[in-house]
């Protein structure tokens, strides 16, 4: 079978799994630089013809192309989950891709939104063409922990304020019910009353631009870049997936425990969500002050 061949398979797999557009665009971008791989080192494979060695060597072009060790490290996800889906489903003998070992990554503590700096955006969104939006779009952000494409994908019918929750559809086209405090609700409600003017009627989704039409996630990006320009923060300190980790670190922070987190979150695993607790240093040091063993000798 052809390398091709067996990659299309997959994405059947995938497409039959209701796996989301980006998930199909990661395995994709994989498809092709693999491609380019080969065809750099001269090699033409059959599926059943790829060793680990190949796979090893992949992996290390990778690096020599400049590639950073994340992006190595996604590239080597996706080619493992190809191959060992395909030994699973019986098209291949066996993966060659069960002893191939993941380049190691270096954990490195990623910017999260504080308190303090939501205060300067909403600050900052006064001056903004739609203030009410930006402000609703902010605290709902800080309030929830949503991703970003599940924000935009928000509808009207997703907004259960009378019971305190928003329906969100997360990854893998999965639903979860979200609480919303009465602040991001109230916020919601006046962009909703006093502002929110769409294009065309029936128009569903509850962010919209200036123009009447659906938010997107770009458009996401780009606003918050505009107002960390105007209190003078770093972009990457007020990104979207910064207010996530932002929100998982003061819901810990203020009580929450993790097992909560991560049904809010939508992990699928709690490994995912306990990486949050690394975030509480000053925390952490306080608890131990207060119960420390050495000290109680």
């Amino acid at each position: 079978m052809q390398i091709s061949e067996l990659w299309q398979q997959f994405y059947l797999h995938l497409r039959a799994r209701r796996r989301t557009a980006a998930t199909l665009r990661y395995y994709e971008c994989t498809e092709r630089v693999f491609a380019r791989f080969l065809e750099a080192q001269g090699l033409v494979l059959m599926a059943e013809d790829v060793r680990v060695s190949h796979l090893r060597l992949f992996l290390r072009w990778l690096e020599d192309q400049g590639l950073n060790i994340g992006g190595v490290h996604a590239h080597a996800r996706a080619v493992r989950a190809l191959f060992n889906w395909s030994a699973h489903e019986e098209i291949l003998e066996k993966s060659p891709a069960q002893r191939l070992e993941l380049p190691t990554l270096v954990r490195e503590r990623m910017p999260t939104v504080t308190a303090a700096v939501v205060k300067s955006l909403l600050g900052a969104c006064r001056d903004s063409d739609q203030p009410l939006r930006d402000a609703a779009l902010i605290v709902t952000l800080f309030d929830t922990g949503l991703r970003v494409q599940e924000l935009v994908d928000l509808r009207m019918t997703d907004l259960l304020f009378p019971q305190g929750l928003i329906r969100v559809l997360g990854k893998g086209n999965k639903e979860r019910f979200v609480p919303i405090g009465a602040k991001a609700t109230l916020a919601v409600n006046a962009y909703l009353r006093k502002e929110r003017r769409p294009a065309v009627a029936g128009q569903e989704q509850v962010l919209l631009n200036r123009g009447g039409q659906p938010l997107t996630k770009s458009g996401v990006q780009i606003r918050l870049s505009k107002l960390a320009v105007r209190v003078k923060i770093a972009r990457q300190d007020c990104a979207p997936h910064a207010f996530r980790r932002g929100f998982a670190v003061e819901f810990l922070r203020n009580g929450g425990d993790v097992f909560t987190l991560q049904q809010i979150l939508g992990h699928s695993s709690l490994d995912m969500t306990r990486r949050y607790v690394t975030y509480l240093d000053g925390d952490l040091k306080a608890a131990h002050l207060r119960f420390s063993p050495g000290d109680r000798l």
